[in-house]
């Protein structure tokens, strides 16, 4: 008896700290931009920060975010890849036309194509890369992405495409966020923060986990 009350309360402490994560969110300032031809919007992003804008062809620049620190509720970015929304911070100036926000699982260390194994979905066209689209809202406020062209719409590693997640983490680098102008018509937007909030992993999947296979054991014993 004193074994399963032990059992139950490391099991309570640990479903409690998962729990805790499910809802935690990071918010992520720029971390760093690559490439020229910027336009400098001072004080227009979160918290009264710089923004940044472009509307030119230029297939080099880019503008990154990197999860990675403690989130609003004191968690650390989980080790294990999860699931998780993003918001964008629409700054108080500059114009908002559709760009994809992408992955890069593994930041600094990219991601391998055309299927990066951390990624734990079947994607489509041959890879399961992610990007998910930014548009639109009201300015001076956070506006959710998606549906996205080229994210999961659930947790299961055959969910359908246009979803509102995208899977990240999972590696000792910190994964990063980027958005790009290299595409063959002008792009017209303004970037600051991002607000990343995790999804996974859910609490039955810890008690599963953790108690289901032993009380199995235990009972057909």
């Amino acid at each position: 008896m004193k074994s399963v009350l032990m059992s139950g309360a490391i099991l309570a402490c640990l479903a409690a700290t998962v729990m805790g994560a499910v809802g935690e969110t990071w918010i992520l300032p720029i971390h760093h931009l690559d490439g020229g031809g910027w336009t400098t919007l001072p004080g227009a992003g979160y918290g009264g920060s710089d923004a940044y804008s472009a509307n030119t062809i230029d297939g080099t620049r880019r503008v990154y975010w990197e999860l990675s620190g403690t989130g609003s509720m004191g968690n650390a970015v989980p080790s294990a890849t999860e699931l998780y929304t993003i918001e964008w911070f629409r700054p108080t100036t500059g114009n908002a036309g559709w760009q994809p926000i992408e992955s890069q699982i593994k930041g600094v260390d990219g991601e391998t194509y055309p299927v990066e194994s951390m990624i734990p979905w079947v994607g489509m066209w041959g890879t399961n890369h992610q990007y998910i689209g930014a548009e639109n809202g009201t300015a001076g406020s956070w506006v959710a992405t998606g549906s996205g062209p080229h994210t999961p719409e659930s947790a299961d590693y055959n969910a359908g495409a246009n979803g509102i997640y995208m899977w990240l983490g999972g590696h000792t680098s910190a994964s990063w966020l980027y958005a790009k102008w290299d595409y063959g018509w002008a792009i017209d937007h303004a970037w600051s923060a991002l607000r990343v909030t995790q999804i996974t992993p859910e609490p039955t999947s810890l008690l599963l986990l953790l108690l289901g296979a032993p009380l199995l054991r235990r009972r057909g014993s």
